[in-house]
């Protein structure tokens, strides 16, 4: 009898939880949040045991938003379409900023410069520096941060700051951030820095929004002086960790882009803490800076994932090739519509060359990595394993002055689900920069190429399974 009521009870369980997956995948095909195809994966998936493989889509499935997060469209664009009227040299760069303003970039300028970082060390004293200079105001939003060396000294430089009165915000992501032990935090809350914690893991439980990442490395200083790229914070970034040397990219940007950057965290802040920071004193927009460079701040947006303005950049920089397209980027699992593109310039004769890393980060990733570019090189890509470290740079360089560098992996979570955050330039001096370092990083790679992806062993197959299904790009 017992043991009928407790098959009861699974049934009646069962049932219901099939129902809620149900209710769910069907509420986001109504709202195309996602593909038909995906959510049947999910579905099939579902059937085997609803009660956990709900629990496993609440970690990792779709996030559902309501518009929280402030909308960008046509920013400057009156800016642009006098620009094109006035600069027909500049007409097909300005077409593209205009296209990407009205896709939810922030608005174009060339009052701003811009300084390429390449190396760990040269970006920590760099920033450090900078952070020791602070006047008034130091924003940060931050993916990981070490309890190590480099991180230590990261907060003590922060804790100085702001005991010597400077505004010091600080937004880490409650996944990235390594802090079992919340010492520093409860040090940084003590000397008056403000603190937040993205999608905190404990208060969204069950909730699908948990699922998005804030991805962003991103710095402010003063409201004049921003760092944006792949830099987290720690001793890895610097070649001290179990990857070894470590291959990254940042920008440096001073004047009034800077304060667009700052504005970003503001909407970021407004969205975790309700606070609104944008009247303080250093929204003011910065004086123009020497030595311009015409960039833009693209903003990963999770809202409208089939219109992202990181997947619209990166659609935007591949259709605008001419000649080449040079990408580095340690996930190469782009979303179809982007591989698809891409594939299509390559057929075209446009010379795409791709590095991925030689080694993986995480345990779907290379086989992942593998799968992708063998469909890349089926259609005329070359592809390159990186071997001098582990390559965590997000740069695309198209036609020598097309120039990206951000925290946008080249696959569907920076595409569609993370906040992330590029820095693109308009720029042949800056495009010549970044396609020599490029070239640098050729040099310490080795081709990847069809023959190689198809001589995998059987178990190597079944890993190549089921990182895509990880993935959710079946």
């Amino acid at each position: 009898m017992a043991y009928a009521l407790a098959g009861h009870t699974w049934d009646f369980i069962y049932t219901v939880f099939a129902a809620i997956d149900i209710l769910v995948i069907g509420a986001l095909l109504a709202a195309r949040r996602s593909t038909f195809r995906r959510q049947a994966v999910w579905f099939i998936i579902m059937l085997i045991n609803p009660v956990v493989m709900f629990g496993a889509y609440i970690m990792v499935g779709k996030p559902v938003f309501r518009r929280r997060f402030r909308v960008y469209r046509n920013e400057g664009i009156d800016l642009i379409d006098r620009a094109i009227m006035d600069r027909t040299s500049m007409a097909e760069p300005l077409s593209a900023a205009r296209a990407l303003a009205r896709s939810g970039a922030l608005g174009f300028s060339a009052d701003s410069s811009a300084a390429y970082i390449p190396g760990g060390t040269q970006y920590f004293g760099s920033l450090f520096g900078d952070l020791r200079r602070a006047q008034s105001l130091i924003a940060i939003e931050c993916y990981v941060i070490r309890r190590d060396r480099t991180g230590k000294e990261f907060l003590d430089i922060l804790e100085e700051r702001a005991r010597a009165g400077v505004k010091v915000y600080i937004s880490f992501d409650d996944y990235g951030y390594d802090g079992g032990d919340m010492l520093f935090v409860s040090r940084l809350k003590k000397s008056g820095c403000r603190i937040s914690f993205f999608h905190n893991m404990n208060r969204m439980m069950f909730s699908p929004k948990k699922n998005c990442r804030d991805h962003r490395k991103t710095v402010v200083i003063d409201g004049r002086i921003a760092y944006q790229g792949g830099y987290n914070i720690g001793n890895e970034y610097l070649g001290d960790g179990p990857l070894g040397e470590w291959r990254d990219a940042a920008v440096r940007i001073v004047g009034p882009q800077a304060g667009k950057m700052l504005g970003l965290f503001a909407d970021l802040w407004m969205y975790s803490e309700k606070e609104d920071l944008r009247g303080l004193p250093d929204f003011a927009a910065a004086a123009p800076a020497e030595n311009p460079v015409a960039m833009q701040i693209i903003p990963g947006d999770p809202v409208i994932p089939e219109e992202n303005p990181v997947g619209i950049e990166f659609l935007t920089l591949i259709g605008c090739a001419r000649s080449s397209i040079y990408i580095e980027t340690p996930y190469f699992v782009p979303p179809r519509e982007i591989l698809r593109e891409l594939m299509l310039r390559a057929r075209s004769g446009v010379d795409v060359r791709i590095i991925i890393p030689e080694i993986g980060d995480h345990p779907c990733v290379y086989w992942a990595n593998r799968h992708y570019a063998d469909m890349a090189i089926k259609a005329g890509c070359r592809v390159y394993e990186y071997r001098g470290g582990f390559l965590h740079s997000k740069t695309i360089v198209a036609d020598r002055f097309y120039c990206s560098v951000g925290t946008a992996n080249f696959d569907e979570r920076s595409v569609k689900i993370n906040l992330e955050c590029n820095v693109l330039m308009y720029s042949s001096e800056m495009g010549m920069r970044m396609a020599d370092e490029f070239m640098r990083d050729l040099s310490k790679s080795t081709e990847y190429t069809h023959e190689m992806y198809m001589s995998r062993t059987r178990g190597q197959k079944i890993r190549t399974f089921l990182s895509l299904l990880n993935y959710d790009q079946l």
